[in-house]
């Protein structure tokens, strides 16, 4: 028996671990997932993309039934993945452990307790493919992680040019299952009475209007689409939010029904050189990756740069809650925020126009702004955001200089010259013209929010408040 352990990896094609759970035409598959809902909670991900993996689960059952193998659910938090994992083994007598890894430390903890569990009597295989290389290759001349985005760049490339990417098949292609006692059977297996195995997966209902499309065979057509249809004016487009320029993958990416490997591989030969700017950024999410495994202390929440401890930010206060509610005066973060919390989305120039000025304007501690996004994204990436919201509030590796504060009104006129965008997300503005918009700080919008906090004031504290939290800490 091969039992393939699954977590966010919901797909077929370039999935180490099924492949090579499979690879034995005559091994008998089980795939099995371990419901952490504790952890869910702990790890701040929001109902959009707690009813996005739920209804992942459901249908890549459905996709490994078609090749004979049974996808067994069990209710288990990290601390009891360990028990659960050596109940289920040794009832199926599994004579091999698969599974790809997962980069943040409480996956990592809970990773080696699994194996030093079940090490004595069952060969375990670990495979990375959460990201294009895996971190522990990308390393600078001393063997430590990069701290800078542009050499880990570098050294991402020239070890793609060494060593070319491999995508595995399906296993379709390779071999069927082979349960003698049918998959109806193995799925109602009696174990330890302690283990809750689940029929029906629990409902959460999502808080965007409508949950995105993202099964593995979506989320590869989409890629498709992107490569051929908009991949080549990328570079040039992917910065207006009124536009449908980005790759919409992202989603996918994040739960694991489509791997960067694949994305990156796909771009390369469809394009070339037009795809380099969207390559660099599948590569800034390798970078975060490999952040968080070479400096685990940030999966604490604890920012890179030691800075952070000598500064106050704001936890509460009136301009918070506006902010939370889109409420702000500002035409572009309001309506990036609706954007936000409408569909569970947010363009990625808007996150770093929000995210400034969430943390330079209004001085809120980047941990809230973090928790926000992780609330209402559907591709939330632990890594990935935050990441983001350190190189914002520029306590992080390669962070934005503390002095590069984004003017979110230049950044609206700039992106959004003709106001699609907000008048989109905000119907009320939409009789004014795109000059009355971009200039809300001199005149009064009917139906909309007064702008109290002065853009260019507040700017001017951040830089001086910043200056002196350096002094402090070094």
């Amino acid at each position: 028996m091969n039992v393939v352990w699954l977590r966010r990896d919901f797909r077929l094609s370039n999935n180490p671990a099924l492949y090579y759970a499979c690879k034995n035409k005559d091994a008998q598959v089980l795939a099995l997932y371990c419901l952490s809902i504790k952890q869910w909670s702990t790890h701040q991900v929001g109902d959009n993309q707690q009813s996005l993996i739920l209804k992942q689960a459901i249908e890549f059952r459905k996709e490994l039934k078609k090749l004979n193998i049974p996808l067994l659910i069990v209710k288990a938090d990290f601390a009891q993945t360990p028990r659960t994992l050596d109940s289920v083994l040794k009832k199926l007598e599994c004579r091999e452990l698969f599974f790809n890894m997962e980069y943040p430390l409480d996956e990592r903890i809970r990773d080696r307790r699994v194996v030093e569990n079940v090490k004595h009597r069952v060969k375990v295989h670990r495979f990375a493919t959460d990201s294009i290389l895996p971190p522990w290759e990308i390393v600078n001349n001393s063997g430590e992680g990069y701290k800078v985005f542009t050499p880990f760049s570098k050294a991402v490339k020239f070890r793609l040019r060494d060593k070319p990417m491999f995508i595995y098949p399906q296993p379709g292609k390779l071999c069927r299952g082979n349960f003698t006692k049918g998959i109806a059977e193995i799925e109602s297996f009696k174990f330890d009475e302690k283990l809750e195995v689940i029929d029906k997966l629990p409902l959460v209902q999502p808080t965007a209007r409508e949950m995105p499309e993202v099964n593995c065979h979506q989320a590869k057509r989409r890629l498709e689409n992107f490569c051929e249809m908009r991949l080549k004016s990328y570079q040039d487009t992917r910065d207006f939010p009124f536009l449908n320029s980005t790759s919409g993958v992202s989603t996918a990416l994040a739960i694991g029904s489509i791997s960067a490997g694949e994305c990156y591989l796909t771009a390369e030969e469809s394009a070339n050189e037009l795809a380099s700017k969207w390559l660099t950024e599948l590569v800034w999410r390798d970078f975060y990756r490999s952040v968080i495994w070479h400096f685990p202390d940030i999966c604490k929440y604890k920012a890179f740069n030691h800075v952070d401890e000598k500064i106050q930010w704001n936890q509460s206060g009136e301009e918070l809650d506006k902010f939370y509610r889109g409420e702000t005066g500002i035409p572009i973060i309001d309506a990036a925020i609706r954007q936000l919390v409408d569909t569970g989305w947010m363009h990625n120039r808007l996150r770093m126009v929000v995210a400034s000025y969430f943390t330079k304007n209004l001085w809120a501690d980047w941990r809230l702004g973090h928790e926000f996004f992780a609330k209402h994204l559907f591709d939330y990436d632990f890594a990935s955001n935050i990441g983001g919201w350190q190189w914002c509030s520029s306590v992080g590796t390669d962070a934005a200089p503390y002095f590069r504060v984004f003017n979110p009104q230049s950044q609206q006129a700039k992106f959004d010259p003709n106001a699609k965008f907000i008048k989109q997300w905000l119907p009320s503005l939409s009789h004014y013209s795109d000059k009355q918009i971009h200039a809300f700080d001199k005149q009064e919008l009917d139906n909309y929010s007064i702008c109290n906090v002065d853009l260019k004031e507040s700017r001017k504290l951040s830089i001086e408040k910043f200056k002196l939290a350096k002094a402090r800490a070094f």
